[in-house]
């Protein structure tokens, strides 16, 4: 067996509060598909599993019922309780609670170890008819919040883990520790260490090429690859013309000139701009900037053959959040290898902290894979992009020398064309503060601070005829930008 457990998807936001947590506990947690088979988790050997759902008091679906039946720890959170009592032939009926604050009452069971009663919101609560040798393990009032199988390693209850959550975390750390039998033995120091002998026994002595692209988890990928390679690694940076002020010459900076990595820069500029070309529709831009890449990409790895393995920095932000399939490798006899595709951004930055990399590019605003291109409303030009870097490094600068930019979650500038005279441009300045499950709302910036803004950017950018603050709250990672 394999000392880590496995939470199954059935809510973005739920299944990563969960394996947030418990990696924060220092317990490996991984997030696989809601209706994975059984056979394909077994072969992962995890210690336990957690079904973790969200609280629209309906049960989810696509479960592979076997689960239940072949002895792995399973706990079911939010409506993933419903579907198991349900598949237990018990029910899950209406609401009961909705939003509510309400004193939790908890029986004698290892999942409480260290938990004591207390008030805790409940999104939503579902009456539950438990079936035979199923018996409850936790009431809010009168109603039924959590229960377990008499013989099976089976629990259920109809909680979330919340941001700040200290219960919440505990119960999932009882879980793994208390029933899985797990061991608190994952850290960074861990994950660079197992990422190195991967990237090592995978490549073997052959070469390797990564592509960097400006961004923490390529570089963090292509340092990784660089420790355990050394020399055999062959690096590609790939210039779009498409990064932000400097970006291109920090990155060459530390990962080539300080690192001593093995990097071939490609200038490129004009080449993008050509694909760009008439493209005003956003998905039409990542489509060709995509396209484009993936083909400088091919010519450079063509000159480096033989290869033996491709890194990619791929996060688990990219799996969930971005839907474009990514470029298979050039050859089904070279190995993909995805050294961070288990990390979010957070856990990236904590790595790349550990492993020496600058803060500079350790603090870098997250950037969208097809950079400013989608950040200009309408044709992307040359002009439009020298306007839109620089607009886009007075807010940065500005807010970063100010103490506003320590609050804000994201902060950058896009540019629209003015409507009838396109020779103008409209800057709209962007700032947001995370909330929870994914929102978030507009920064109230201080006022002088976006004075000065303004005037440094009509001051700087002749063709800038407005800047404007957007203030419009975002449901989802997505509608941060202008997409």
């Amino acid at each position: 067996m394999r000392d880590m457990v496995l939470v199954l998807n059935f809510d973005d936001d739920a299944s990563r509060a969960v394996t947030r947590k418990l990696r924060s506990e220092r317990i490996l947690a991984r997030i696989l598909r809601f209706d994975t088979a059984l056979e394909d988790i077994q072969a992962q050997e995890p210690l336990g599993l957690i079904l973790a759902g969200g609280s629209n008091g309906q049960n989810p679906t696509g479960l592979d019922e076997r689960i239940l039946q072949s002895g792995i720890p399973t706990l079911a959170l939010g409506d993933a309780a419903g579907l198991m009592l349900t598949l237990l032939s018990g029910s899950a009926g209406e609401t009961e609670l909705r939003g509510a604050v309400t004193a939790l009452t908890y029986q004698s069971s290892p999942l409480f170890t260290g938990l004591e009663n207390g008030e805790r919101m409940l999104p939503c609560a579902r009456s539950f008819r438990l079936p035979e040798r199923v018996f409850p393990l936790c009431f809010a009032q009168e109603i039924i919040v959590g229960f377990a199988h008499e013989s099976l390693p089976l629990y259920g209850m109809q909680i979330e883990v919340e941001q700040n959550d200290p219960d919440g975390s505990l119960m999932l750390r009882n879980f793994a520790v208390n029933i899985c039998g797990c061991t608190t033995w994952w850290d960074d120091d861990a994950f660079i260490t197992r990422a190195v002998q991967e990237i090592g026994r995978i490549a073997g002595s052959g070469k390797a090429v990564c592509a960097i692209t400006g961004g923490l988890a390529s570089g963090v990928s292509a340092l990784l690859a660089y420790k355990a390679l050394g020399q055999n690694l062959k690096c590609i940076f790939v210039d779009t013309g498409l990064l932000r002020d400097r970006e291109s010459d920090d990155v060459l900076a530390f990962y080539r000139d300080t690192i001593g990595m093995d990097i071939t820069r490609i200038s490129a500029q004009q080449r993008f701009l050509e694909a760009l070309r008439g493209i005003v529709l956003p998905d039409e831009k990542r489509r060709a900037i995509r396209e484009l890449l993936n083909r400088i990409l091919r010519e450079e790895q063509e000159k480096l053959e033989p290869i033996a393995a491709l890194i990619k920095g791929t996060s688990y932000s990219d799996i969930m959040f971005v839907s474009a399939p990514s470029a298979p490798p050039p050859s089904s006899s070279i190995h993909l290898i995805e050294p961070v595709r288990e990390l979010f951004r957070d856990e990236i930055r904590r790595v790349a902290d550990f492993m020496g990399i600058p803060d500079d590019l350790i603090s870098r605003q997250p950037f969208p894979g097809s950079g400013l291109a989608t950040r200009i409303l309408g044709e992307v030009t040359e002009e439009r992009l020298t306007t839109l870097r620089a607009a886009d490094a007075i807010f940065r600068g500005e807010l970063k020398a100010s103490s506003a930019a320590k609050r804000l979650w994201q902060y950058f500038a896009l540019l629209y064309p003015l409507p009838g005279n396109e020779s103008q441009s409209v800057i709209c300045l962007r700032a947001v503060q995370g909330g929870e499950r994914s929102q978030a709302y507009a920064a109230r910036l201080p006022y002088d601070v976006m004075e000065n803004v303004v005037d440094l950017i009509m001051r700087d950018q002749k063709s800038v005829c407005r800047v404007v603050y957007d203030l419009t709250p975002s449901s989802n990672y997505s509608g941060i930008e202008w997409q």
